[in-house]
């Protein structure tokens, strides 16, 4: 019994140990994880693995005797091993798949659209967010602005006009200045001190050269949406549309008035004759800007106005002599035409534009001492009517007054002569262009400045008699330069600001530093340093350290950029005079153009006018591009696109405005091939589009009277604008096409009146004959019109022959013109004449048919001598009439169904008029025979022209058995 129960005790222990087992299977079984199915290989090879490792295992004997010791039998042990059963243990669990594959599709994308929606549901609710943090500010600042220009006001935090703003606002790091604050007042310039000069360390701007294609619109369709600005931006690829503010009321006001200016233009260029004469372009468009508002905006293009007519001198023009001033066109050589910056006429426009820009900054400069001396008279303290001297010596004593708290302003720094500041004096003198004044006064004091500085009356006595090079002979100039390194510069022999400025100007001196921020902290007064600094000079004979001309000032305003200039709105047309007087006026059109459109075309029509503004040489091939590149990288403006988009805004109520506006392409029609004859070509198809965008037609092409005069449209007017010689040429080149493109439309009256502007008259006809037969082959009953004895009481009348909508009343006037002129009447085809005769008499007919006339009817049908309905008739004329059937006017021929149906039914209802008349007479029988007779006619007739009519012909005249009146 010992022995037993260890045996029982080991079984039990190997069973519990199963158990075990097969719980803790059950425990990690998990349905989600797939079992790992082995392969045949892989199972024989493990299996040899076992048998391998079962033969190389030997037993050791002293392991049995151990367990024997321990009461353990492993004879019976091995036997319960072996009855246990361990296929079940580790037989894998079963895995249910689920094979229903379509439940499973759907379920996924239901939930995939689920996931979706969410995802959207989210992603909305976030750029929402997004929008309206980003926007709400913004939009109720632009609302407010326009709430305060429709009453009149000023916004609080806006300078009123005429204030002076403080001169230290707004500064940035490092001196570099943002152009804020000016001391000018109402100068339009801006706001802040200007600091530092624009150094090469600047970043540059980057350009942007999209591409895209704008399709085959000259013009550029206009949108439902295109009504503001901003969808007008759009349509160029390389203007950012964020900039484009909508249209205020002050903007729309003198988008009008530009409009009205833009006429006088053309009316002076018409009456000026071939060579354009003289017309103050940028005064008349500165009248404009200047009356409309007085915003820093407004004051800024105002200014700009004035800056191009010094450019141009056209400010002589009301300043001097009335004939004088530039010519249209007059730029046109030394600009346009001369794309290489080496040339002696490029040379010859940078001078002209570096002078025009000085001499405005200096009557800028000039203007604002008087405005601040008349404001501080008790300061200023020159007097009753001053002397320029005595003026500029009042300027510095309202200076000295303001900045007294500056140490640089201190009394004891400055060098007197004649108890003036002398530096002060001569320095403001040369800021205001009084160059002659400001060598009589050192010339008066000579002594004194001989012991301030013995050289200085010859440096500045050169200096002035130089005219507008103001250039120092070399040795007096190695001299200026030699002082003014040696002592000036570093203020030894004096602290007075306004000595090194002074010296700068005179000598060019240090070229490296082109900016004395302490004396001329304004924008104004850099950018006036920086024209008399440039020069125009051979760089491969003079020192590199004094070569500086426009080009590397252009360059330098280039790098600088517009971001500076546009921190909150409020000076974004500073950046734009820069441009202009730096003269890069393609780029200042397209910076305007971003933020101000309106204004952005006219100054662009103005540079065009006078030849300042290079076109692009083939328009149609750069898209939707405003700024392009010329072949030698010269910087081009696509003229014709930006007049074709501006007229969106009013093409369709004011179709004339446009004609004005249009026709201006071809001011750059002077210029060699392939430039000057694509814009003509350009000009040609936008006026064509207009036309027939517009249908205003009378107005753009004339009319016609009913007596037969005409009228010049819009378009005719202009002729020698759009570079047209003669009256044919125009017919040609804008009438007849428009004239094929409306009749392709199908609008009829339109292309009637078009051909006949054309002296196409053969063509109306066919059109007129054209419409009246579909008006006659429609289904629609006839409208009563005028008789053509009617139409006499129109020849004398002032209305249009193809005002009317009748196609019949349309004919008869056509026809009764043209045979009351005998030269227009053989023009026209006899074929067509007589097809519209027989046409107006089948309308004539139908109208009776409609009134129920049978009789009359059947009269007038019988009279076109095309269907024979005569009773007595033969076989052999019906035969003749059908074989000529072939020959008719088209128009004519596809109305006889027509004819044949209201035959029979004339016929039908006559026989039973007679059927049911009370009345019976000898004359009732021959007359059903008669209409039996004709019904037959038509029968016949009909039969032999057998599928050469509908079928539907037949069916009808089958259904209205004339013998059924009997």
């Amino acid at each position: 019994m010992a022995a037993t129960e260890p045996a029982n005790h080991v079984t039990s222990l190997f069973s519990s140990l199963l158990e075990q087992s097969r719980k803790l299977r059950q425990e990690t079984d998990n349905d989600g994880l797939e079992t790992v199915q082995l392969g045949l290989n892989e199972l024989e090879r493990r299996a040899k693995d076992l048998k391998k490792t079962r033969e190389g295992a030997q037993t050791d004997a002293r392991a049995h005797y151990l367990l024997a010791a321990g009461g353990i039998n492993t004879d019976e042990a091995l036997r319960d091993l072996d009855s246990i059963d361990f296929q079940n243990a580790y037989e894998p669990s079963t895995i249910r798949v689920d094979t229903d594959i379509d439940t499973y599709l759907r379920n996924r994308r239901e939930q995939n659209v689920m996931s979706s929606i969410e995802d959207g549901m989210r992603r909305t609710s976030r750029d929402f967010d997004a929008f309206v943090a980003k926007n709400v500010t913004i939009e109720w600042e632009a609302q407010k602005q326009r709430i305060f220009e429709h009453f009149g006001l000023t916004p609080r935090n806006s300078t009123a006009p005429g204030a002076t703003a403080d001169p230290g606002h707004n500064t940035f790091n490092g001196g570099l200045s943002a152009f804020g604050a000016s001391s000018f007042g109402v100068s339009s310039f801006g706001r802040s001190k200007l600091g530092q000069s624009f150094g090469p360390g600047v970043a540059g701007r980057g350009s942007v050269w999209a591409k895209s294609t704008m399709g085959t619109s000259v013009l550029g369709r206009p949108t439902a949406a295109n009504t503001t600005g901003a969808s007008t931006a759009k349509l160029f690829t390389d203007v950012d549309p964020a900039r484009q503010n909508d249209m205020s009321r002050q903007v729309q006001l003198r988008q009008k008035q530009f409009s009205a200016a833009v006429k006088r233009l053309n009316e002076a260029r018409l009456e000026n004759g071939a060579d354009g004469g003289i017309y103050p372009v940028m005064k008349v468009f500165g009248d404009v800007t200047g009356a409309s508002g007085n915003d820093m905006l407004t004051l800024q293009l105002y200014d700009s106005w004035k800056l191009l007519a010094s450019i141009t001198n056209e400010s002589e023009i009301r300043d001097g002599n009335p004939f004088g001033g530039p010519h249209e066109r007059q730029f046109r050589k030394d600009y346009i035409l001369n794309t290489s910056p080496d040339s002696a006429e490029a040379s010859r426009m940078r001078k002209t534009v570096q002078k025009g820009a000085r001499r405005f900054l200096e009557k800028q400069f000039l203007e604002m001492v008087e405005r601040s001396v008349t404001e501080n008279p008790q300061i200023a303290k020159v007097g009753g009517i001053p002397s320029v001297f005595h003026k500029f010596r009042g300027y510095i004593n309202v200076k000295l007054a303001n900045n007294k708290d500056l140490p640089e302003w201190d009394l004891k720094n400055f060098d007197y002569v004649s108890d003036v500041p002398c530096w002060a004096i001569i320095f403001y003198l040369l800021r205001a262009g009084f160059l002659e004044e400001a060598d009589e006064f050192v010339r008066q004091n000579q002594q004194s400045f001989q012991k301030l500085d013995r050289s200085f009356p010859t440096y500045l006595h050169a200096y002035c008699s130089a005219g507008d090079e103001r250039r120092l002979p070399r040795n007096l100039l190695d001299r200026i330069q030699g002082e003014y390194n040696n002592r000036v510069r570093h203020s030894e022999d004096t602290k007075d600001i306004f000595k090194p400025a002074v010296y700068k100007i005179i000598g060019r001196c240090d070229l490296s530093k082109r900016s004395v921020p302490n004396v001329m902290p304004t924008a104004e007064d850099w950018m006036w340093l920086q024209l008399v600094l440039a020069r125009e000079i051979d760089k491969t004979t003079e020192p590199a350290h004094e070569v500086f001309t426009l080009t590397d000032l252009q360059k330098g305003v280039l790098q600088f950029g517009a971001k500076h200039f546009s921190q909150k709105g409020s000076n974004v047309g500073l950046y734009f005079q820069m441009l202009m007087m730096s003269g890069l006026f393609e780029d200042a059109v397209h910076y305007l153009y971003s933020f101000q459109y309106v204004d952005g075309v006219h100054f662009a029509i103005a540079l065009t006018y006078y030849g300042l503004l290079r076109p692009t040489s083939n328009p149609a091939s750069v898209g939707g591009e405003l700024l392009t590149l010329g072949q030698n990288g010269e910087r081009q403006i696509n003229f014709p696109r930006l007049i074709g988009y501006y007229t969106n805004d009013f093409r369709t109520p004011n179709a004339e405005e446009a004609v004005d506006y249009i026709s201006l392409i071809c001011l750059n029609a002077d210029l060699p091939a392939p430039t000057g004859p694509n814009h003509i070509t350009i000009c040609h198809e936008s006026l064509r589009e207009l036309v027939l965008d517009t249908k205003e037609f009378t107005k753009l092409l004339g009319d016609v009277r009913a007596d037969g005069t005409r009228e010049k449209g819009a378009i005719e007017k202009r002729m020698r604008l759009i570079k047209l010689t003669d009256q044919r040429e125009y017919l040609r080149t804008i009438t007849e096409q428009a004239a094929v493109q409306a009749d392709d439309d199908g609008r009829a009256n339109d292309a009637v009146l078009l051909y006949h502007l054309a002296e196409d008259y053969d063509t109306v006809l066919q059109i007129v004959n054209k419409n009246l037969s579909d008006y006659i082959a429609s289904e629609e009953a006839p409208t009563r019109y005028q008789d053509l004895t009617a139409t006499n009481g129109l020849l004398n009348s002032s209305l249009s022959l193809t005002s009317v909508e009748d196609p019949v009343q349309l004919a008869q006037n056509m026809l009764k013109m043209y045979g009351a002129n005998v030269s227009v009447y053989t023009k026209i085809e006899l074929r067509n004449r007589e097809a519209c005769g027989v046409l107006l008499r089948i309308a004539e007919a139908k109208k009776l048919f409609a009134n129920g006339d049978w009789e009359a009817c059947l009269v007038t049908i019988e009279g076109f001598d095309i269907i024979p309905l005569n009773p007595r008739v033969d076989v052999g004329s019906i035969r003749r009439a059908a074989q000529n059937f072939s020959t008719l006017h088209e128009t004519v021929s596809r109305n006889i169904g027509l004819l044949l149906k209201m035959v029979v039914e004339c016929c039908h209802r006559l026989s039973i008029d007679i059927k049911n008349s009370l009345f019976a007479d000898a004359s009732r029988d021959q007359k059903l025979v008669e209409l039996k007779a004709r019904t037959k006619c038509a029968m016949i007739y009909a039969g032999m022209i057998q599928y050469k009519l509908p079928a539907h012909v037949y069916e009808f005249i089958n259904s209205r058995d004339v013998t059924d009146g009997f």
